[in-house]
């Protein structure tokens, strides 16, 4: 029967976990309500700085770890199809994303423009690369 030798370099040494990441679930701010009485008028506004969050928990990897944050329009309920755009994406390099999204609020009582967006984060460690995607955002605009 031969020797079998296992780990033979490491000398106790555990590996660091994989890089890892996960939305935070205690800070997620997946929608903003900007509805209001109707007024006669289509109006325009831009969400509050802050109504939309989404904040990225890196783990693992090296430590050393960089963001990188997208923003894409998946769907969108209104009379144009193109009342809702991103006004700003704020800092997309940080673990925290915080986007302004313009939008517009139908101006006849009991109707509703609404637009859906997707977040995605991009978390490098100067060695591997994991994506935290399909984070929803959501702009309610109720005229009533």
């Amino acid at each position: 029967m031969g020797i079998i030798i296992i780990n033979s370099y490491s000398h106790g040494v555990a590996a660091a976990p994989p890089l890892a990441g996960q939305l935070d679930p205690s800070t997620f701010q997946r929608g903003a309500d900007m509805s209001a009485p109707a007024t006669g008028s289509l109006v325009t506004f831009t969400t509050p700085f802050g109504a939309l969050r989404a904040d990225v928990i890196p783990s693992g990897g090296t430590g050393n770890y960089t963001f990188s944050w997208s923003i894409t329009k998946i769907f969108e309920n209104s009379d144009t199809g193109n009342r809702f755009s991103v006004n700003a994406t704020g800092a997309t390099n940080t673990s925290t994303f915080q986007p302004t999204i313009d939008g517009a609020r139908p101006s006849l009582a009991n109707n509703l423009f609404d637009a859906e967006f997707e977040a995605e984060c991009v978390i490098a460690d100067g060695v591997n690369i994991v994506t935290v995607s399909n984070i929803p955002l959501t702009v309610i605009a109720f005229a009533f």
